[in-house]
Order: structure tokens, then sequence, then C-alpha cells
């Protein structure tokens, strides 16, 4: 199709495009470009000036109704054609699109409004580190109230996140907290942000106690426990994940519960921050934190059954694995167990050998099938072996201690016998601390081994 011809389609709809007709957003929102109609809405009748219906295409995230709802306009009453400007303006400046166009056409009836939209690609889920004021479900209800689009993700871009710290400080006012609420993007330090992480300043919150509802009394006193780490320690939805994953789950993983789960931690303030007082810390609030848990059903080992094991034979590494079927199914025994099974494989060479653990439930039976599949990969062999730190004479003596001969095969093992051996060749005067890197190199299958000695004076 001609350009003459698009044109003559668009003035029987009585629309009209200019090329590059756009508007400025704030900094870092996407352009909006609009199809105005052939004549401006200023100059048409009352009746045709009335906003009769909002269409929204191209979003996949969000409902045409909510974006509608979010640009601000409403259904019935007049419009111009800055209104729509402002409305994509108000939708760009939310982050959530790369790209806003509109067009509008109107007759006596009134005016007719559609948005073309795409999404951005990257958006993030929000955490909460510390409202412990609040319930998680309160804090949503309120953001979703104020901020337009908001569904508990957020684009990186635009003035989302902004807006939701702007609600999470007012309440935080309306309770007389004396807290600054700050957000920050969180991710690994090398990758992009996964998350970004709420959380409250100026206000110290402390943990006084664990309690658990839903667990058993067998496994209470090992929870209370391993809890009481987190005793008095700062309030951190991080470190509560974390005490869950690495110290409350293993419990019932040892006891064969391996579909146990905890629900989200429930802080209850038991003593709200108040003004500096004799023996007291300013803003100090203290909570105590509260876990659901579901313990699930107990499962008892039904067998284990080895696969992609070639250098060791089945009998040598199931000798290594201390399950018994019929027991409950101890996963924590097991991640031991097959930890001493990668060092045997390391003693041999298979320095990149893994073990990945599959398993197969039966309800009914209460009972579960681990299936064990090992990935030996290839014998790796001694490559270069640097020594830093030392003088010639130091490092002579350390090399020619060394056993590993470059070509044989390498024991990962022998480090951890090496070093103790090294030491006490050291002139013993000195305190040396030593930092060993050992690299795989996958291209020609060697290890290289690195070892950084540092001396200081020994205080008498």
């Amino acid at each position: 199709m001609t350009p003459v011809v698009s044109k003559l389609l668009l003035l029987a709809f009585g629309l009209l495009w200019f090329p590059g007709f756009a508007t400025a957003a704030s900094p870092g929102a996407p352009p909006v470009f609009g199809t105005p109609a052939q004549k401006s809405l200023s100059q048409a009748s009352a009746s045709a000036r009335q906003l009769i219906s909002i269409k929204v295409t191209g979003s996949k995230r969000y409902a045409e109704k909510d974006i509608a709802a979010a640009s601000g306009l409403q259904l019935g009453t007049p419009v111009t054609d800055d209104d729509f400007k402002k409305a994509a303006v108000r939708l760009g400046d939310l982050g959530v699109f790369s790209d806003i166009g509109y067009k509008y056409s109107y007759s006596a009836e009134g005016t007719k409004l559609e948005f073309q939209v795409t999404d951005v690609e990257k958006f993030v889920p929000v955490h909460f580190e510390d409202f412990v004021w609040f319930s998680e479900e309160e804090m949503l209800n309120r953001i979703r109230q104020a901020v337009p689009l908001f569904n508990g993700e957020v684009p990186l871009s635009g003035k989302m996140p902004r807006e939701i710290s702007d609600v999470l400080q007012t309440m935080l006012v309306e309770r007389s907290i004396p807290g600054q609420v700050e957000y920050f993007r969180s991710g690994p330090s090398n990758g992009a942000p996964e998350s970004i992480l709420y959380n409250v300043e100026n206000v110290l919150i402390q943990i006084r106690n664990v309690e658990f509802t839903g667990a058993a009394p067998e496994e209470l006193p090992a929870l209370k426990e391993a809890a009481r780490r987190v005793f008095d320690r700062e309030y951190s939805r991080n470190v509560l994940t974390a005490l869950v994953e690495h110290q409350l789950l293993p419990i019932y993983h040892a006891r064969g519960y391996l579909k146990a789960a905890f629900g989200a931690p429930e802080p209850k303030v038991v003593k709200p921050p108040s003004a500096e007082t004799a023996g007291e810390v300013k803003n100090l609030t203290i909570v105590d934190v509260y876990f659901a848990v579901t313990p699930g059903r107990q499962y008892k080992l039904k067998a284990l059954e080895w696969a992609g094991n070639q250098a060791f034979p089945t009998e040598v590494l199931q000798k290594m694995v201390r399950s018994q079927p019929g027991q409950p199914a101890n996963t924590v025994r097991l991640a031991d167990n097959l930890r001493d099974i990668q060092k045997l494989y390391g003693s041999k060479g298979y320095v990149t050998a893994s073990i990945k653990v599959d398993a197969d439930f039966d309800d009914p039976a209460s009972t579960v099938m681990l299936h064990l599949t090992v990935n030996e990969g290839a014998v790796y062999k001694m490559g270069e072996l640097e020594f830093r730190g030392l003088d010639n004479s130091l490092e002579s003596k350390l090399r020619n201690a060394w056993k590993i001969r470059p070509g044989e095969v390498f024991d990962s093992t022998y480090l951890s016998e090496y070093l103790p051996q090294a030491r006490r060749l050291l002139p013993s005067e000195l305190d040396w601390d030593v930092a060993s890197h050992v690299t795989a190199n996958v291209r020609d299958k060697t290890v290289d081994v690195d070892l950084i000695y540092t001396a200081k004076a020994v205080l008498r």
C-alpha cells in the first residue's frame, strides 16, 4: 500500500498520522506518539468532545480497564487533544511501557480513544525487609490503592518504585514510627537486579523470641534451639529466610519430612520505638517472630538407585551411604555422604564430578525412591604449581615437598594433607597465613594450584 493510499484511508476514518509527532515525558520514560484528529477537538462541538470509549491494545501484562484507569481519563467527561498527551505521559512515567502511542476519532456521538502500548521486558518483585508494624497484605493493599498498575512487580525505571516508597513512608508517619524508608535494587554483584528491596532506616528492630505453630512436640526442642541464634539480632527477612533454609528445614529433612514447609515470618511488635530513656536504645522496636510450620508426610526410604557411575562400582558407593530402606529418609545425612563420595571421585582426578538426586514419592505408601545420577566428568591431571610470598629458598623446599608431579592424576584431597606438612618447613618465628586457589582448566583438563603466603611477626 502506498503512502498516499494510507493517508486517504486514515482520512476516511477522520484521522491523520503525522510521523514523528511526540510529546516529552519525564527523563527515562518512553516517547509518546499521538495521532491527532484531522480537526482539533477544541474546534468540535460539545457533544463530540465527550469521551465515550477508551480502548487499549498491546499489553500482555495488564488488563485494558486497568490501563484505562491509570491514564486518569474518565468516560463521559469533555476532553481535548492536550488531555490525551498528558494521559499518555502519565502512563509513560510509570515505566511499565517501552512504547506508547494513541489515536482518536470523534463524531457527533462523542470521542473514541485508543492507546497502543508495549510492555517493558524486565519486571522484578518487591520485597519488604523489616516493616514489622504492618502485615504484608496491609502494605500491598495500600500500595495498590495509590500506585496505578502495581501488581507485586515493578519495572526498574520510571516512577513506580519511588511512589511505593512514598506510600510506605506515609504508613510509617501514620503510626508515628520515626523511620525513613529506603529502597535499592537487589541481586548478585555481577548480575542483573532480581528484586527491589524496601527497608526502614533509623529504627533498630531486635528479635526477642521465635515461636512455631503447627510443629509437633517432638520437633519443637530442636526448632527452639536452632532459632536461638537469631535472638537479640536485628530483624531481617533475609536473616530469617536463611535460618529457615539452613537450620530449620534440615531438622525436618533429617526425620524424613521431605515436603515440610515454613510460612513467611510473622513479626509481632512487643515494644514499639520510643524516645531515648535511661538504659534504652533510641527508636528501639522489639519483636517476637512466629513461623507457621506444615510438616507434611513422613517418608521412609524405599531404595536408592544409582546411574552413571563407571569409575566406582555401585557396591562401593552404596556402602558410603548410611541410609537403610524402611527407615525415615534422612536427606541431610545423605547430602553429607554424597559430599564424601565427591571427595572420593576428586581423589582420582574427577574434580568436576557431581551427583544429582531425584525423588520419586509414593504418598499412599509414605515412601520415597531416590535416584542418584553421577556425572563423573573427565580425569584431570596436575598442571602448574605456583608459590607467592616466599623467597627462593623457601619456595624450593615447599615445591620439593609437593608430591603430585605435572601430568600425574590430580588428587583434590591432597592439598589438605600438604598444607600442614608445608607449614612445618616455614620459619617458626613468623606467623604464616596461606591462601590457596585451585583452578580446573576445562580445555586441557589440568588443575593449577596457586599458594599465596603472608608472614607477620609473632607477638610474644
